[in-house]
Protein backbone atom coordinates (compact mmCIF):
# COMPACT_ATOMS: atom_id res chain seq x y z
CA UNK A 1 0.00 0.00 0.00
CA UNK A 2 1.34 3.32 -1.19
CA UNK A 3 1.26 6.21 1.26
CA UNK A 4 -1.40 7.99 -0.35
CA UNK A 5 -3.36 4.70 -0.32
CA UNK A 6 -2.71 4.44 3.61
CA UNK A 7 -3.47 8.37 3.91
CA UNK A 8 -6.83 7.94 2.23
CA UNK A 9 -7.62 4.74 4.12
CA UNK A 10 -6.99 6.88 8.03
CA UNK A 11 -9.05 9.55 6.43
CA UNK A 12 -12.07 7.32 5.59
CA UNK A 13 -12.21 5.45 8.40
CA UNK A 14 -11.57 8.57 10.57
CA UNK A 15 -14.81 10.19 8.71
CA UNK A 16 -16.08 7.22 9.62
CA UNK A 17 -15.78 7.38 13.24
CA UNK A 18 -16.75 11.10 13.32
CA UNK A 19 -20.10 10.39 11.89
CA UNK A 20 -20.78 7.37 14.13
CA UNK A 21 -20.47 9.84 17.08
CA UNK A 22 -22.52 12.43 15.79
CA UNK A 23 -25.28 10.27 15.04
CA UNK A 24 -24.95 8.59 18.21
CA UNK A 25 -25.07 11.05 20.21
CA UNK A 26 -28.26 12.34 18.21
CA UNK A 27 -30.10 9.35 20.06
CA UNK A 28 -31.29 11.44 22.97
CA UNK A 29 -29.75 8.94 25.25
CA UNK A 30 -29.41 10.22 28.71
CA UNK A 31 -26.00 11.57 29.82
CA UNK A 32 -24.69 12.33 33.24
CA UNK A 33 -22.07 14.51 32.32
CA UNK A 34 -23.09 18.03 32.72
CA UNK A 35 -23.52 19.98 29.22
CA UNK A 36 -21.12 22.73 28.01
CA UNK A 37 -21.83 26.22 28.64
CA UNK A 38 -20.56 27.83 25.76
CA UNK A 39 -21.89 30.95 27.28
CA UNK A 40 -22.33 30.50 31.33
CA UNK A 41 -23.92 34.58 31.78
CA UNK A 42 -26.67 33.45 29.48
CA UNK A 43 -27.90 30.00 31.17
CA UNK A 44 -27.61 30.53 34.90
CA UNK A 45 -29.16 34.67 34.54
CA UNK A 46 -30.71 35.15 37.57
CA UNK A 47 -34.59 34.97 38.11
CA UNK A 48 -36.40 37.30 40.75
CA UNK A 49 -40.19 35.45 41.46
CA UNK A 50 -43.21 37.82 41.57
CA UNK A 51 -43.38 39.72 45.30
CA UNK A 52 -40.05 38.08 46.29
CA UNK A 53 -37.27 40.26 48.06
CA UNK A 54 -34.28 41.49 45.83
CA UNK A 55 -30.87 43.24 48.00
CA UNK A 56 -30.10 44.88 44.40
CA UNK A 57 -32.88 47.98 44.98
CA UNK A 58 -33.36 50.31 47.70
CA UNK A 59 -36.66 49.33 47.93
CA UNK A 60 -36.26 45.55 48.17
CA UNK A 61 -38.81 45.33 45.68
CA UNK A 62 -38.28 42.50 42.55
CA UNK A 63 -41.75 43.47 41.01
CA UNK A 64 -40.83 47.09 39.65
CA UNK A 65 -42.87 50.34 38.97
CA UNK A 66 -43.34 51.73 35.42
CA UNK A 67 -40.71 54.17 35.12
CA UNK A 68 -42.31 57.94 35.46
CA UNK A 69 -43.81 59.50 33.12
CA UNK A 70 -44.09 56.22 30.75
CA UNK A 71 -47.41 56.50 28.69
CA UNK A 72 -49.32 53.34 27.81
CA UNK A 73 -50.49 52.61 24.37
CA UNK A 74 -52.15 49.63 22.83
CA UNK A 75 -52.02 46.11 22.50
CA UNK A 76 -52.41 46.24 18.71
CA UNK A 77 -50.95 49.20 16.10
CA UNK A 78 -54.04 48.48 14.41
CA UNK A 79 -57.74 49.24 15.20
CA UNK A 80 -60.12 49.62 12.39
CA UNK A 81 -62.98 51.80 12.49
CA UNK A 82 -65.97 48.79 12.46
CA UNK A 83 -67.99 48.52 14.93
CA UNK A 84 -66.58 44.89 15.93
CA UNK A 85 -63.50 46.51 16.81
CA UNK A 86 -64.66 48.50 19.67
CA UNK A 87 -63.75 46.19 22.45
CA UNK A 88 -60.12 46.85 21.14
CA UNK A 89 -60.95 50.42 21.18
CA UNK A 90 -62.09 51.12 24.34
CA UNK A 91 -58.95 48.90 25.75
CA UNK A 92 -56.48 51.24 23.72
CA UNK A 93 -58.64 54.38 25.51
CA UNK A 94 -58.34 52.55 29.36
CA UNK A 95 -54.88 52.36 28.86
CA UNK A 96 -54.49 55.98 28.11
CA UNK A 97 -56.77 57.11 30.56
CA UNK A 98 -56.90 60.38 28.94
CA UNK A 99 -60.17 61.46 30.74
CA UNK A 100 -58.78 62.18 33.84
CA UNK A 101 -63.02 62.95 35.32
CA UNK A 102 -64.11 59.51 34.01
CA UNK A 103 -60.83 57.18 35.32
CA UNK A 104 -60.08 59.47 38.30
CA UNK A 105 -63.00 61.35 39.62
CA UNK A 106 -61.30 64.80 39.71
CA UNK A 107 -61.12 67.83 37.35
CA UNK A 108 -57.19 68.16 38.49
CA UNK A 109 -55.56 69.62 42.10
CA UNK A 110 -55.58 72.48 43.92
CA UNK A 111 -52.48 74.58 45.18
CA UNK A 112 -52.15 72.59 47.97
CA UNK A 113 -52.06 69.22 46.22
CA UNK A 114 -55.52 67.95 46.75
CA UNK A 115 -57.88 66.37 44.16
CA UNK A 116 -60.89 68.35 42.75
CA UNK A 117 -63.72 66.24 43.06
CA UNK A 118 -66.68 66.41 40.33
CA UNK A 119 -69.85 67.27 41.30
CA UNK A 120 -71.42 64.74 38.97
CA UNK A 121 -71.34 61.91 37.30
CA UNK A 122 -69.06 62.34 34.07
CA UNK A 123 -71.39 63.12 30.91
CA UNK A 124 -69.56 60.07 29.47
CA UNK A 125 -71.34 57.75 32.01
CA UNK A 126 -74.77 56.79 30.69
CA UNK A 127 -76.92 56.92 34.11
CA UNK A 128 -79.92 54.42 33.24
CA UNK A 129 -81.44 51.52 34.98
CA UNK A 130 -78.92 49.13 33.58
CA UNK A 131 -76.10 51.18 34.94
CA UNK A 132 -78.04 51.25 38.70
CA UNK A 133 -78.82 47.73 38.10
CA UNK A 134 -75.14 46.57 37.75
CA UNK A 135 -74.00 49.37 40.53
CA UNK A 136 -76.48 47.35 42.48
CA UNK A 137 -74.85 44.12 41.96
CA UNK A 138 -71.28 45.15 42.93
CA UNK A 139 -72.61 46.93 45.80
CA UNK A 140 -74.34 43.56 47.21
CA UNK A 141 -70.51 41.98 46.81
CA UNK A 142 -68.13 44.58 47.77
CA UNK A 143 -69.97 47.50 49.42
CA UNK A 144 -73.12 45.37 51.79
CA UNK A 145 -70.92 43.81 54.02
CA UNK A 146 -70.13 47.39 55.78
CA UNK A 147 -72.84 49.82 54.36
CA UNK A 148 -75.36 47.42 54.63
CA UNK A 149 -77.64 46.61 51.51
CA UNK A 150 -79.79 49.03 52.04
CA UNK A 151 -77.09 51.44 52.42
CA UNK A 152 -77.43 52.30 55.86
CA UNK A 153 -74.70 51.45 57.64
CA UNK A 154 -76.18 48.34 59.27
CA UNK A 155 -73.90 45.58 57.65
CA UNK A 156 -72.45 42.28 58.73
CA UNK A 157 -69.11 43.39 59.82
CA UNK A 158 -70.43 47.06 60.79
CA UNK A 159 -70.72 46.90 64.53
CA UNK A 160 -67.33 45.63 64.89
CA UNK A 161 -65.34 48.28 61.97
CA UNK A 162 -63.83 51.20 63.46
CA UNK A 163 -64.62 53.67 62.43
CA UNK A 164 -68.18 52.67 62.10
CA UNK A 165 -69.14 52.36 58.12
CA UNK A 166 -70.97 55.67 56.87
CA UNK A 167 -75.07 55.68 56.18
CA UNK A 168 -75.61 57.25 52.92
CA UNK A 169 -78.93 58.84 54.22
CA UNK A 170 -76.64 60.90 56.47
CA UNK A 171 -77.39 64.34 55.56
CA UNK A 172 -73.91 65.37 54.61
CA UNK A 173 -73.96 63.51 51.67
CA UNK A 174 -76.74 65.91 49.93
CA UNK A 175 -74.92 69.20 51.60
CA UNK A 176 -73.20 70.91 48.48
CA UNK A 177 -70.56 72.40 50.96
CA UNK A 178 -69.56 68.70 52.38
CA UNK A 179 -67.44 66.77 49.89
CA UNK A 180 -69.55 63.53 50.38
CA UNK A 181 -71.79 65.13 48.20
CA UNK A 182 -69.61 65.58 45.00
CA UNK A 183 -70.24 62.13 43.12
CA UNK A 184 -66.10 61.98 42.30
CA UNK A 185 -65.25 62.05 45.81
CA UNK A 186 -67.55 58.70 46.14
CA UNK A 187 -65.92 56.97 42.98
CA UNK A 188 -62.52 58.13 44.32
CA UNK A 189 -63.33 56.85 47.48
CA UNK A 190 -64.29 53.61 45.98
CA UNK A 191 -61.27 52.90 43.85
CA UNK A 192 -58.56 53.80 46.67
CA UNK A 193 -59.86 53.81 49.95
CA UNK A 194 -60.23 56.60 52.66
CA UNK A 195 -57.38 57.74 54.57
CA UNK A 196 -57.54 57.84 58.36
CA UNK A 197 -55.69 60.42 58.33
CA UNK A 198 -53.35 59.58 61.33
CA UNK A 199 -49.68 58.96 61.14
CA UNK A 200 -49.96 55.42 61.16
CA UNK A 201 -51.35 55.13 57.70
CA UNK A 202 -54.33 53.29 58.41
CA UNK A 203 -57.45 53.55 56.04
CA UNK A 204 -60.81 54.33 57.17
CA UNK A 205 -62.14 52.41 54.01
CA UNK A 206 -59.72 50.15 51.82
CA UNK A 207 -59.24 50.70 48.38
CA UNK A 208 -61.37 48.31 45.61
CA UNK A 209 -59.74 49.38 42.98
CA UNK A 210 -57.94 45.94 42.33
CA UNK A 211 -61.66 44.56 42.13
CA UNK A 212 -64.06 47.44 41.04
CA UNK A 213 -62.71 48.89 37.77
CA UNK A 214 -63.40 52.64 36.60
CA UNK A 215 -67.13 51.72 35.25
CA UNK A 216 -68.17 49.71 37.83
CA UNK A 217 -67.37 52.22 40.74
CA UNK A 218 -69.27 54.81 38.57
CA UNK A 219 -72.11 52.69 38.94
CA UNK A 220 -72.40 51.95 42.43
CA UNK A 221 -71.66 55.81 42.81
CA UNK A 222 -75.11 56.14 40.72
CA UNK A 223 -76.85 53.45 42.93
CA UNK A 224 -75.21 55.24 46.26
CA UNK A 225 -77.53 58.32 44.57
CA UNK A 226 -80.38 56.38 43.97
CA UNK A 227 -80.02 54.80 47.74
CA UNK A 228 -79.52 58.08 49.60
CA UNK A 229 -82.73 59.66 47.31
CA UNK A 230 -85.14 56.40 47.83
CA UNK A 231 -85.83 57.82 51.79
CA UNK A 232 -86.53 61.74 50.19
CA UNK A 233 -89.27 61.01 47.46
CA UNK A 234 -93.15 61.05 47.73
CA UNK A 235 -95.94 59.97 46.17
CA UNK A 236 -96.12 62.89 44.07
CA UNK A 237 -93.15 62.78 42.94
CA UNK A 238 -93.73 59.56 41.40
CA UNK A 239 -95.85 59.82 37.80
CA UNK A 240 -99.59 60.03 38.32
CA UNK A 241 -99.86 56.89 36.03
CA UNK A 242 -97.59 54.89 37.99
CA UNK A 243 -98.74 55.93 41.16
CA UNK A 244 -101.92 53.61 41.75
CA UNK A 245 -99.31 50.07 41.22
CA UNK A 246 -96.87 51.77 44.08
CA UNK A 247 -99.74 52.30 46.04
CA UNK A 248 -100.85 48.80 46.20
CA UNK A 249 -97.33 47.67 46.37
CA UNK A 250 -96.91 49.82 49.39
CA UNK A 251 -100.03 48.37 50.57
CA UNK A 252 -98.83 44.59 50.37
CA UNK A 253 -95.50 45.85 51.77
CA UNK A 254 -97.29 47.30 54.53
CA UNK A 255 -99.56 44.26 55.47
CA UNK A 256 -97.34 41.44 55.86
CA UNK A 257 -98.20 37.55 56.50
CA UNK A 258 -98.29 36.09 60.12
CA UNK A 259 -94.96 36.04 61.64
CA UNK A 260 -93.47 39.15 59.07
CA UNK A 261 -92.45 42.37 60.28
CA UNK A 262 -93.67 45.75 58.35
CA UNK A 263 -90.81 47.01 56.36
CA UNK A 264 -92.78 50.15 55.37
CA UNK A 265 -93.04 52.30 52.24
CA UNK A 266 -93.21 55.03 50.49
CA UNK A 267 -94.03 58.44 52.48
Amino acid sequence: MTMNQLTRTLLVVGLGVGVSGVVSGCRGDREDAPPRQFFPDLDDSPKWKPQSKSDFYSDSRTMRKPVVGTVAFSTSSFVPAEAWADHWKQKRTDLLKEDREFYEGITGYDKDGKPVFVTKIPSSVVVDDALIRRGQERFNIYCSACHGYLGDAKGTVSALYNPVPASFYDPTFADPKNVRSQDGWIFHTIRWGKPGGGADGKMNMPAYGHAVNERDAWAITAYVRALGASRQGTIEDVPEAMRDQLLKKRSAISTPGPGVASTGGVK
